[in-house]
């Protein structure tokens, strides 16, 4: 169904997934205010780390032969390798460190030279002086299983001062390995003591047929599975109930078993997140769906997940094979990867570091300076290229020509976007985080931000311009941030690392309660959400009034979504009792803010919202 021949790496999970639904279309503005308190040098404040201890990783693609799998590698095809330097590695783990990342996962091949790059990565580490740490990720499909060869890397480093540990054991990682099987992975882990954390696709609704894992993670949960918009149901995998029904992808646990973190793994469960996927050679060629902010989009899921979860893997620092390299290109890319010349990618890096903290905290960070980060392919979809003998990619005609925006605000603000003859200005942005969107058209992209009269943001680079006649496909991303003034002492009222007290009757604005509903991932309201400490019924409306919206809802006692149209899909949609919209709000326990999968519903006035009516507001256009 991906029409991706044979690139077993990223798609070997997700292939025995069929989708079966596709999600509504989207606006061109989604706003996320800001919530709470993340520290080095950034646009936001870090908060206090709080509750059960979370861990973000980033995978490194550290070494990889030439072969048609998935990923990049530090040979080129005549064998010679990259010059890639202790210095390098150090300055790499400075890079990650910086934005909160816990440890980064080695990924490794089965050849000795590797085993030297891996000690380097170690003696780097140590160098700094910062007890940031490491762990390998063995690639099974760069390497054999034998397992002698594994337990001799494990324990060549597993009593370094920067291995990463997990209740005192070293962390090991894979990429596959069901050729070891049951048995293989609790020899190694019995000779080493090793956590395992591997992927190994098939286990679906296996797991209690691989005692010996500790853990398992979802490589391709990153990504969405098909020309549909990246949703969950990946992550929580179901068997149907019916031998005459497909497997595929659902949410409803009532009518099929659910597998993965949710039935047998709980919070052991370990997810990935991924900006984007393209690749382009002769043995791999596709684009793979990274619309409507992936990125965000994801973070924001594994928020709403945060309680199931405990690990979680940024893909990937240099993985330039498949475009979604977060960190500098230093000239290491593989011979033909002609996609990644002057597409930097470190602005997507700089922007997770708000999603890094409010993942390890709970809490949201306060925006104290402005940002404007942005993103865009460099031609039309649909253009032909003059002069590339692979043709287009598959998956060519699944990404719109769009230019992507996220803009971090201080407080309310203008921000106009301009790609070309294409612009538009959105007013009233509010403070926090707000995603916005525009149509491309050839000439070079420009972002500003007003406020006030003020001009705070104007930038115009001149190392990108929209064109409509490529030479060779190049469906990668130009990604770039503009920046304001900076504000260390944000106003009081964009952030929210503590919840106020609030009246126990809530102001609605005159806003009706129209009682409480089913939701799901693909969720009753599309225009808009956010999660915030403090949390209450007048807060909801008030963030959706001033978007312009005519619907809100509370959810799970600090979420907040909003939008002016109702969406019946599955079982979203259904009312139930009011009992069932149980959980208190976050800011005030005297009301209630729905509760896991329940929407306490609120309509603007002269809004109807009628079950018998499909909702009342052109449920499915």
């Amino acid at each position: 169904m991906f029409g991706i021949g044979a690139s077993l790496g990223f798609f070997a999970f997700v292939l025995s997934l069929t989708v079966t639904r596709t999600l509504g279309a989207r606006n061109d503005r989604e706003i996320r205010p800001s919530t709470t308190p993340n520290a080095t040098e950034s646009s936001f404040s870090m908060p206090e780390k709080r509750g059960t201890t979370k861990y973000v990783f980033m995978h490194h693609v550290s070494l990889y032969l030439h072969i048609a799998f998935p990923t990049t590698y530090l040979l080129r095809k005549d064998g010679r390798q990259y010059p890639y330097t202790q210095a390098d590695w150090a300055d790499d783990i400075r890079q990650i460190q910086a934005k909160g990342v816990d440890a980064v996962a080695l990924n490794m091949g089965g050849d000795a030279w590797e085993r030297m790059q891996i000690a380097s990565a170690y003696a780097a580490a140590a160098q700094l002086g910062t007890n940031f740490k490491l762990f390998i990720s063995f690639d099974f499909t760069a390497m054999g299983c034998d397992l002698s060869d594994l337990v001799s890397r494990v324990k060549q480093f597993s009593s370094h001062p920067n291995q990463f540990r997990v209740e005192g054991r070293p962390m090991v990682s894979s990429f596959s390995g069901d050729c070891l099987g049951n048995a293989g992975w609790a020899s190694l882990k019995a000779q080493t003591n090793a956590y395992l954390m591997p992927f190994v696709w098939g286990q679906e609704g296996r797991f209690d047929q691989w005692p010996s894992l500790d853990t398992w993670y979802c490589w391709g949960c990153a990504w969405p599975n098909g020309n549909v918009d990246k949703t969950t149901a990946d992550d929580e995998y179901c068997e149907p109930s019916s031998s005459s029904d497909l497997p595929r992808m659902v949410v409803a646990p009532n009518a099929h078993r659910c597998y993965t973190d949710l039935s047998q793994l709980g919070s052991r469960y370990g997810t990935t997140i991924s900006p984007w996927m393209y690749t382009h050679y002769d043995y791999k060629n596709w684009y793979q769906r990274g619309d409507n902010w992936l990125l965000i989009t994801r973070w924001e899921q594994l928020m709403a997940m945060r309680d199931r979860l405990t690990f979680v893997e940024l893909v990937s620092w240099n993985d330039y094979g498949e475009s979604h390299y977060m960190g500098p290109i230093k000239g290491a890319q593989p011979d033909g990867t002609t996609w990644t010349n002057g597409f930097p990618h470190t602005a997507w890096y700089d922007l997770s570091q708000y999603y890094i903290s409010a993942f390890k905290t709970g809490s949201y960070p306060a925006i104290t300076q402005d940002v404007i980060y942005y993103w865009a392919r460099p031609h039309p979809a649909a253009a032909q290229a003059s002069s590339d003998s692979l043709g287009k990619p598959q998956g060519w005609d699944w990404t719109p020509d769009t230019l992507w925006a996220v803009v971090f605000a201080t407080s309310p603000s203008t921000v106009t976007l301009t790609v070309g003859s294409s612009t538009q200005t959105f007013t009233n942005v509010p403070a926090g985080v707000s995603k916005l969107k525009i149509p491309l058209a050839p000439g070079k992209i420009t972002v500003r931000m007003v406020r006030n009269g003020a001009t705070i943001i104007q930038q115009t680079p001149s190392d990108y311009t929209y064109f409509i006649n490529p030479v060779k496909y190049n469906f990668n991303v130009y990604v770039s941030s503009a920046k304001g003034v900076s504000h260390p002492n944000p106003p009081s009222t964009t952030t929210t690392a503590s919840p106020a007290p609030t009246p126990s009757q809530p102001s609605t604005f005159g806003w009706t309660s129209a009682g409480c509903f089913v939701d799901t991932s693909e969720r009753l309201l599309r225009g808009s959400s956010t999660s915030q400490g403090g949390m209450t019924t007048e807060r909801c409306i008030g963030i959706c009034a001033a978007a312009g919206h005519t619907i809100a809802a509370t959810e799970f006692g600090r979420e907040c979504f909003c939008g002016s149209q109702l969406h019946k899909s599955g079982r979203a949609g259904t009312k139930v009792p009011d009992g069932e919209c149980s959980m208190p709000c976050d800011g005030d326990a005297a009301q209630r803010c729905g509760a896991a999968w329940r929407a306490n519903v609120y309509a603007k006035p002269g809004i109807s919202v009628s079950i018998s009516l499909g909702l009342g507001l052109q449920v499915g256009r």
